[in-house]
């Protein structure tokens, strides 16, 4: 795709630092190049020289990096700048670079939308760029690169090439009745593709919590230790601990990292009846996040009878959402002279018991957490994917279903024709090869100045 302007931007973030570097991409590169370095510049070799302004003076000393047409990021011509992270000289080159006909500064994220464009990544694989530097664990930034490196698109690929193939025999059939008859197995070839689908959005469901981290919600009735677990495992005082019950009125939280993923926990209001509209707002907020998080962990009074508590675990048990889970937990075992252990019911849920007045059995908890975190924790089969893919493929799938529903039906040809390319189309949203503009401006926009 050919731009007529050139960008500029600066590569770093803001402030002083040791170095700062400045990207310029577009056709105005090699005018750039005679006017403020003045030298005959050799491809993706690093050349040591003066950073000059419009009128010939010295601005800094530097590295100038050149990369050629059409073996750039970019795909056009780009220059770079690697000279001191001074805020000011960064400016003062940017504004002489500026006095060049048809250079411009860059909107955010333009030097990726270039490239797309150019059709040197897919979009997928531009918005990795971004997902890599706004990652917030280990194992989110080593699954970005995976994704960047062409990983979720080639199993995309696959899925789409599949009902390339599979819709181009539909249509033949369609056009041309007399002269093809239905001999491939259109209910095989359906099943096949459908399967695929339906494990890469499995895998696409586990890796969206890379992004945003596994959701702990501590939970429970008031004064059962909420806050005192909540302050043990952040391994500092956040939230306040008295044994008046229903202390804790806002959501409290804190990110730790296991097994180099982050874990959000969040301290919530008692679950009970209450007179005082502070403590309703409370309790309606650790309703909500407990619907939306990931996991429960539901902290009970070990010296309160069964039967109460068999309540309170029945009815979590009942009210748990699709995809969460939950562990309860029974605290203040000090007071009944247990000791810490651990124990199953209904053959799925686990259950501890500890004090965490005398830090007795955290070892379980954290235990768990690790658990919990271990199942993402195989980056060799992890890349990064966002809702916006999640859902083409949700669509791509039920686009598919209906049309073997139809199919075995009424045998309809056209509606099963109709259906595929609905699918097909979701599919190529997700890559970037059917689009519009209000979805690229929208992805782009979020990126940062200079990618």
């Amino acid at each position: 795709m050919i731009f007529h302007d050139t960008i500029v931007a600066p590569a770093t973030a803001l402030g002083q630092s040791g170095i700062g570097i400045i990207r310029i991409s577009g056709f105005s590169v090699l005018k750039i190049i005679k006017k403020f370095l003045k030298l005959s510049m050799k491809e993706r070799f690093a050349h040591y020289t003066s950073f000059l302004d419009i009128h010939g003076n010295i601005i800094d000393h530097g590295i100038a990096l050149f990369f050629l047409a059409p073996r750039s990021f970019t795909g056009e011509d780009i220059l770079e700048f690697h000279g001191h992270g001074n805020p000011i000289i960064l400016d003062l080159l940017i504004k002489n670079i500026l006095l060049i006909k048809n250079v411009r500064i860059a909107r955010p994220g333009e030097f990726t939308e270039r490239a797309f464009l150019n059709k040197k990544i897919d979009l997928i694989q531009a918005e990795a760029i971004s997902d890599i530097i706004s990652a917030q664990s280990e194992v989110a930034v080593k699954s970005a690169l995976r994704s960047l490196s062409g990983i979720f698109s080639k199993k995309i690929y696959v899925i789409i090439n599949l009902i390339k193939t599979f819709f181009s025999r539909i249509e033949a059939v369609i056009n041309f009745p007399d002269e093809i008859n239905i001999s491939f197995k259109i209910q095989d070839n359906l099943s096949k593709i459908i399967k695929l689908l339906k494990e890469l959005i499995d895998i696409v469901k586990k890796n969206n919590i890379l992004q945003k981290g596994i959701k702990i919600v501590i939970g429970g009735p008031p004064n059962v230790g909420k806050s005192s677990l909540f302050n043990c495992l952040s391994n500092k005082k956040i939230s306040i601990v008295t044994n008046i019950p229903g202390t804790t009125r806002d959501v409290m939280n804190n990110n730790i990292y296991v097994n180099g993923i982050s874990c959000e926990l969040l301290d919530t209001a008692g679950l009970r009846k209450s007179d005082d509209i502070i403590e309703r707002i409370g309790i309606k907020l650790a309703k909500r996040n407990i619907r939306c998080c990931d996991h429960i962990f539901f902290v009970l009074d070990a010296t309160h009878n069964y039967k109460k508590n068999n309540k309170f675990m029945l009815k979590s048990i009942n009210n748990l959402q699709k995809n969460q889970n939950i562990t309860f937990i029974f605290n203040k075992i000090d007071l009944i002279n247990q000791i810490p252990h651990a124990e199953m019911i209904y053959k799925k849920f686990p259950v501890f018991y500890i004090s965490v007045k005398n830090k007795q059995g955290i070892n379980l908890i954290t235990d768990r957490i690790k658990n919990l975190s271990k199942v993402l924790n195989n980056v060799e089969n992890v890349f990064l994917a966002r809702q916006r893919h999640l859902i083409g493929l949700e669509e791509s799938l039920d686009y598919l279903i209906t049309g073997q529903i139809d199919w075995l039906d009424n045998q309809n040809i056209e509606l099963l024709s109709d259906n595929i390319r609905l699918s097909l189309q979701s599919l190529l949203g997700i890559t970037g090869h059917f689009n519009n503009e209000d979805l690229l401006n929208k992805i782009f926009s979020e990126f940062c100045i200079g990618k």
